[in-house]
């Protein structure tokens, strides 16, 4: 059965538990709510993820009281001085989204008193007089907002009590059915145009080319792809999934193994991201192109209104008749073929998406079994095999690691093989030999990495000689220089080192000079001044300037707020100028 999403808004620290209250009752009447509550650890801006939920909801109920909450470190450049709270509302009536406003009275449940509402984080250090400004500055933000929310007709119901809330909420069981209705008699008015148009095929004796025409955009209308819906869905099962692995870190009895299993955890569930909107974008684009198979329809339909392991459950009962019928059919195209293994390529997607490596190795190898050079597939099979060489550097062994990556090279190789030119197979084997490389650093074969990262190199000296104004080859081309540079210290070759690391800094400083607010480039400029200051064949006098330079950029960027806590070696640097010798 289908469950839509409504957003539940309201400040956490006054109201979380009146909307706990109203989470439970919206659950009664057949709605999944979503909150601030879902909000992961590590996500990185709130705003962006506030965006994501809501674009996938059918609407939002917000509890306004006293408090003004938490607001963004800059004014939104939509909506100027904002909380997210007021954010949330704001954002949800500018897409469209049907809201319920609800103003909570004092006698309602209150997690807080009003005089500990809206505190500065560093209250006790302050003035009683400086907290208090703090304080009434805030009220005034929010009474304007109540204001606002009375005047453009927002502010239609009043709770005042607990009761009289859930009261409230019971009664929009009307209002959210519908919601539910109106698609359900969109869907039926569509299918009914279908109908009449194969009526109309039969009675005209074909129907010429307008029934035909208009058969085939009702049709499509009919089977458009909910990408929002999709995208919501797989962040839900993302997050989930990060929080699961987050938990199984946690089980580690070292702390410099746990340690290691959240940043092999963080690194994949940013992987994942990364490739979300993607993936839910290929549902529409094979929609689109008209020849998708009833199974991906139903696929399709299933992820946007149930979620990723129902999608999953629907595809496990498919999968045994869709690979009988395509192996069966041999002689049949390469195009037919791929049209109908595209669900479960994308269901191999879903498995790594819930961190089921085993059941997506495994569809992968079955797909590739009878496509063996479907570069759609080899190219996603080579991010899984890349994907879970990193991970086992943090929960198998470096051997697991390396023939992951091995395999991950090979697909490469495979499509670079076949397509020469195309510059994203290309960066795709220079990523699968700097893995490589890698694991031979761990495993003290400096040889063979050193080897390893050349190759890499000189893949990536050829994307970025062929496109100096892409910033990632650029980026990927300081990388190569810096862990070169790492190789050649640790041989011995000082002279090799430093040249590295200078090509490596040049790059760095040119692309953190062109985007002073790309927080991930200031922070690689800060490494490479870390690594020619703690080089032995400069003079004390320049790795100290290196030195105090990176120091400097950290520590403006700590101050700033942009630094996340694993990026802060500011003390990493006072202890490298500490062991100096004197000039």
């Amino acid at each position: 059965m289908t469950r839509p999403r409504i957003f539940l808004s309201a400040v956490s620290t006054e109201l979380r538990t009146a909307r706990q209250a109203v989470a439970r009752t919206v659950r009664t009447l057949g709605y999944d709510p979503v909150s601030q509550d879902d909000f992961p650890t590590g996500y990185g801006e709130l705003r962006q993820w506030l965006r994501e939920q809501i674009d996938g909801c059918e609407g939002l109920i917000q509890l306004v009281g006293d408090a003004y909450g938490a607001e963004p470190p800059d004014a939104d450049h939509e909506f100027g001085r904002v909380s997210y709270t007021q954010f949330e509302l704001l954002y949800a009536l500018r897409k469209g989204k049907k809201t319920w406003v609800v103003l909570v009275s004092d006698r309602c449940a209150r997690d807080h008193a009003a005089s500990e509402l809206d505190l500065p984080e560093n209250a006790a250090g302050l003035e009683p007089a400086a907290v208090q400004d703090w304080q009434a500055e805030r009220k005034a933000l929010q009474q304007s907002y109540r204001d606002r929310l009375v005047r453009e007709n927002h502010l239609r119901h009043t709770a005042n009590d607990d009761t009289a809330l859930e009261n409230i909420i019971l009664k929009l069981r009307d209002e959210l059915a519908e919601l539910r209705r109106t698609d359900e008699i969109r869907q039926r008015r569509l299918w009914k145009g279908v109908v009449a148009v194969l009526i109309g095929l039969l009675v005209l004796g074909g129907g010429g080319w307008w029934a035909t025409q208009h058969l085939k955009s009702t049709v499509q209308e009919v089977a458009v792809v909910d990408t929002e819906k999709i995208r919501a869905h797989l962040l839900t099962t993302i997050e989930e999934t990060h929080r699961q692995e987050l938990a199984e870190a946690e089980s580690a009895g070292d702390w410099r193994e746990r340690q290691q299993r959240r940043e092999a955890a963080d690194a994949a569930h940013a992987v994942r991201r990364m490739r979300v909107d993607e993936l839910a974008t290929s549902f529409a684009e094979i929609e689109a192109r008209g020849n998708s198979t009833s199974v991906f329809q139903e696929l399709s339909r299933i992820l946007a209104e149930q979620g990723v392991d129902e999608a999953i459950t629907y595809m496990a009962a498919q999968k045994t008749s869709i690979l009988q019928s395509v192996r069966a059919r041999a002689a049949a195209t390469h195009e037919r073929n791929r049209s109908e293994l595209e669900p479960l390529l994308r269901t191999a997607a879903l498995y790594e998406a819930k961190a089921q490596a085993t059941e997506a190795r495994a569809l992968y190898a079955e797909i590739l079994d009878i496509e063996p050079d479907w570069p759609q597939a080899l190219h996603a099979a080579f991010w899984f095999h890349t994907e879970q060489g990193d991970r086992a550097r943090s929960y198998a062994s470096l051997a697991d690691a390396s023939r992951d990556y091995q395999e991950a090279q090979r697909l490469a190789q495979q499509l670079t093989g076949a397509d020469p030119e195309n510059t994203e197979w290309q960066r795709d084997l220079s990523v699968s030999h700097d893995r490589i490389g890698n694991v031979l650093v761990a495993q003290g074969d400096g040889a063979g990495a050193l080897a390893a990262y050349r190759e890499s190199l000189a893949i990536a000296e050829a994307l970025a000689g062929r496109d100096p104004a892409n910033t990632g080859w650029q980026r990927d081309l300081s990388v190569s220089h810096e862990k070169i540079g790492d190789v050649l210290v640790a041989q011995g070759d000082g002279a090799g080192a430093l040249a590295a690391y200078r090509e490596s800094l040049a790059i760095a400083e040119a692309l953190a000079g062109r985007d002073p607010a790309n927080t991930g480039w200031q922070v690689d400029l800060a490494v490479s001044y870390s690594k020619l200051g703690n080089h032995d064949g400069l003079a004390v006098t320049e790795r100290r300037d290196f030195l105090l330079r990176g120091r400097k950029l950290l520590q403006e960027l700590k101050e700033a707020g942009r630094l996340h806590p694993s990026q802060d070696y500011v003390a990493w640097f006072d202890a490298a100028l500490a062991r100096l010798p004197s000039p």
